[in-house]
């Protein structure tokens, strides 16, 4: 299966539904992506048009916990899932899911999981930040970087309109994951009875290192 002719669906998820979140539909070579907000929003314009939804929010709990209420009983006994820890291995900077803001984006990542896969969606969690370390391009931060990465995927659509914002290309990030997870170009980290973070594979990684350094070795040198 080359995933091709799925239908899949990037959400770049915002904590609260107060801020933009950015949405992604890609089929085939053609991605379109626009600034969604609430829940039902969200639900209402994936409906039955997707497979597979991939989402950027985390969408489980460490072990040890039952909530992320700083009153309860759970709250010392776990900061970090197995995948955040992998992602500190990797060298990937993120944002501890007990942190502030993070607690209500995880919340409602998880909320929302479970009402798509009550339609019968296939939901997994993903990081676009981590995706775009592991193809070598930029992140958010720097947008028009981004998007150039982003063209080498060789999309078309409304993503390559020039006032497309940095949600929109998360989210664009996220469905080409679940797309590299269609065609076996992808990777789980994580437990799974706690939870998966699905991202690109890491040759990805390597062949970028082995073409710097094949560049390298052409470069003539300089006599003295």
């Amino acid at each position: 299966m080359t995933g091709n002719h799925e239908k899949l669906i990037g959400l770049d998820l915002a904590g609260s539904d107060k801020r933009p979140s950015g949405i992604c539909f890609l089929q085939g070579n053609q991605a379109n992506v626009f600034i969604i907000n609430t829940d039902e929003e969200i639900l209402r314009a994936i409906g039955d048009h997707a497979q597979t939804v991939a989402i950027d929010a985390p969408l489980s709990l460490p072990k040890g916990r039952c909530c992320l209420r700083d009153g309860c009983d759970c709250s010392g006994k776990a900061h970090f899932r197995l995948c955040d820890l992998e992602l500190r291995k990797l060298k990937i900077k993120f944002f501890p899911i007990t942190l502030g803001p993070m607690r209500k984006l995880t919340l409602r990542g998880m909320a929302l999981k479970n009402k798509l896969e009550a339609n019968g969606l296939r939901v997994f969690e993903t990081y676009p930040g981590a995706a775009q370390d592991i193809w070598g391009i930029p992140r958010q931060k720097d947008l028009q970087g981004l998007k150039r990465g982003l063209k080498r995927f060789r999309l078309q659509g409304n993503w390559l309109r020039p006032e497309v914002t940095k949600d929109e290309l998360d989210a664009l990030t996220c469905a080409l994951v679940a797309r590299e997870e269609l065609r076996g170009n992808a990777m789980a980290i994580g437990d799974p009875e706690e939870g998966l973070m699905i991202l690109p594979k890491l040759t990805h990684r390597r062949e970028r290192r082995e073409r710097r350094v094949s560049l390298e070795f052409r470069k003539p040198k300089i006599k003295i």
